[in-house]
């Protein structure tokens, strides 16, 4: 989309401003910044922003606010589809921000909206710990979770949304909120499996397991008894 003078100055001061970087239509990097994991998705938003800090966050949403322009977050893009047409929006990557902290004793990690699950279970198994991860290690956490996850554990311990503890997240009003069962508890009920359409998600917590052995493996059977394996 062409953007009119007034946009364009305030998103070049936007870009003096950020700890990260704020990409358009043309400068280096342009394509790659663009891109999300899922390479049939073509997104092409007014900017991209690849967010350094939650500060990056804040400022992003109250710029987008101001211009009139939405505001997509996104951290691998492995579902971007859904996501739609992106003119008229800023791309807000959280790939940058992917730092993980693990509490042993209260078995709790906390995530940035960056962190991919091998950020978390590498970290996490070093205690004998385990959480409620998907297949793929380079799946980011927060998307993933947003849309309820369900892991390999998923029989015993339930969808990943179902243990997350708190999210801090900065809503369309600007302001970082940290939510819980206590605090803001109807946004905290709809950011655990409802999407990511309520806020843009800075950080998770959530339980972790004492899960130290893992039995796997695969069952093959042939094609000609495949009606009776079905109805068994």
């Amino acid at each position: 989309m062409t953007i009119a003078p007034p946009a364009a100055s305030a998103l070049d001061l936007l870009a003096t401003d950020l700890d990260g970087s704020l990409l358009r239509p043309g400068d280096t990097g342009w394509d790659a910044a663009r891109q999300a994991w899922h390479l049939a998705v073509d997104q092409r938003p007014t900017a991209v922003v690849v967010a350094a800090s939650v500060r990056d966050i804040v400022m992003v949403v109250n710029i987008a606010r101001m211009l009139g322009l939405r505001v997509a977050a996104q951290s691998t893009g492995h579902n971007a589809g859904p996501m739609g047409d992106l003119a008229g929006s800023i791309l807000l990557r959280t790939s940058a921000m992917r730092g993980v902290h693990i509490d042993a004793r209260a078995r709790l990690a906390r995530v940035e909206a960056g962190a991919q699950w091998a950020d978390v279970t590498t970290a996490a198994g070093e205690h004998g710990l385990a959480a409620l991860a998907g297949s793929a290690p380079d799946v980011g956490v927060a998307g993933y979770t947003l849309g309820g996850g369900l892991s390999w554990l998923g029989r015993s311990h339930g969808l990943a949304a179902n243990s997350v503890v708190a999210i801090e997240v900065v809503t369309a009003d600007g302001a970082l909120r940290r939510v819980d069962p206590d605090h803001d508890p109807d946004l905290f009920w709809a950011l655990r499996g409802g999407g990511g359409s309520f806020g843009v998600v800075t950080a998770l917590e959530f339980r972790l397991y004492p899960i130290t052995q893992v039995y796997a493996g695969v069952l093959f059977f042939p094609a000609e008894r495949a009606v009776e394996v079905l109805r068994a």
